[in-house]
C-alpha cells in the first residue's frame, strides 16, 4: 500500500462567493446529514459496485476519488481492501465519511487538487463532474495526479416514476422562466466526448419511495440543482407536483448501475485539444 503522506498538504480550500470566483463548483454541506438517505443504493448494490472496481482494478494500486462525499463508494471499496484517498470540497460531506472509516480524505477543490503528478494509478469520479463549471480543469487535474485510468459508476435510467417526477418539476419551472440545470456535464454525457475504454454493467437499483416523500425532498431542495430556484417559482412547481400527483401514493425509481472507464491517455488529450 502506497504510503500518501509525500504526495499531498493538508488543504484548507473552500467555495468562494466573490467575484473573483471564476469557476462554479457545488458544495453539500447544506444536506451532508441526510445525503445518504436520499440517494440510497438497494440492497447489495454497494458490495456489487465494490466486486466490479475489484475486478477492474487491483487492490495494490493507489486510488483517489475526487467528491468522495459521504464515502459511498469508497467504504465499500476500503472493506475489499484498497488504498483509497478521498477528497471534497465539503466538510459536512467529509464527516460522515470519516463516521464510516473513510479517515485518508483531505477538503480539496477538484480543480487545483494538492497532489503531486502521478500520486494515484487511478482517479474515482461518481456524480461529481456535473457539478463543476470548469468540468475540463477537473478532469485535467485528475490526470495529472492519477497515471493510468479514470472510472466512474453512472447511472441510466429509462423513463421511471422518479425521472417523470424530475421532468415534470423542471417542466413547471420552465413555464415560469427558470430553466433547471447543472454547471458541468455528466460522467455519462463524457462518454459522448470520449470513448471510454470499457463499460459494463454492474446492477439494477430500484428503491420504492412514497409520493409524499418524494416531493418532500424537492420541497426542502435536496437535490443541488433545485438550489437556484427562485423561491417564486420553486413553489409554484411544487404545487403543480402536488397538483399532478394526488392520488398516487408511491413511486420507483428503476435505474441501471454502469461502470464507465476511461485511458487517462485519451483524457489528457481531451484536455490537450481542449485547450485547458
Amino acid at each position: 500500500m502506497r504510503d500518501h503522506n509525500s504526495d499531498y498538504l493538508p488543504c484548507t480550500m473552500t467555495l468562494l462567493d466573490g467575484p473573483e470566483e471564476r469557476t462554479l463548483r457545488v458544495s453539500f454541506d447544506r444536506i451532508a446529514d441526510r445525503y445518504d438517505e436520499t440517494r440510497a443504493y438497494a440492497e447489495g448494490v454497494p458490495r456489487r459496485i465494490a466486486e466490479a472496481l475489484e475486478r477492474e482494478l487491483t487492490t495494490d494500486c493507489a486510488v483517489l476519488e475526487v467528491g468522495v462525499g459521504t464515502g459511498r463508494i469508497a467504504e465499500p471499496l476500503r472493506t475489499h481492501g484498497f488504498d483509497v484517498v478521498g477528497v471534497d470540497v465539503s466538510m459536512g460531506m467529509l464527516s460522515r465519511a470519516r463516521s464510516k472509516g473513510v479517515v485518508d480524505v483531505a477538503l480539496a477543490d477538484a480543480t487545483s487538487l494538492p497532489f503531486v503528478d502521478d500520486a494515484f494509478d487511478h482517479a474515482l469520479s461518481v456524480h461529481l463532474t456535473h457539478l463543476i463549471s470548469e468540468w475540463r480543469l477537473a478532469l485535467a487535474e485528475m490526470a495529472r495526479v492519477a497515471s493510468d485510468r479514470l472510472v466512474s459508476m453512472v447511472t441510466e435510467r429509462d423513463g421511471c416514476d422518479l425521472e417523470a417526477m424530475q421532468l415534470a418539476y423542471e417542466g413547471a419551472c420552465a413555464d415560469a422562466g427558470h430553466k433547471v440545470r447543472h454547471p458541468g456535464l455528466r460522467e455519462r454525457e463524457l462518454a459522448d466526448v470520449v470513448r471510454p475504454m470499457r463499460k459494463a454493467h454492474v446492477a439494477e437499483n430500484t428503491v420504492g419511495l412514497y409520493v409524499t416523500d418524494a416531493i418532500e425532498r424537492y420541497r426542502e431542495r435536496t437535490f443541488s440543482d433545485l438550489w437556484d430556484v427562485p423561491d417564486d417559482v420553486h413553489q409554484t412547481a411544487i404545487r403543480s407536483l402536488e397538483e399532478r400527483y394526488r392520488g398516487v401514493e408511491r413511486l420507483e425509481r428503476r435505474e441501471r448501475v454502469v461502470m464507465m472507464v476511461w485511458a487517462m491517455r485519451d483524457i489528457k488529450e481531451l484536455i490537450t485539444t481542449s485547450g485547458q
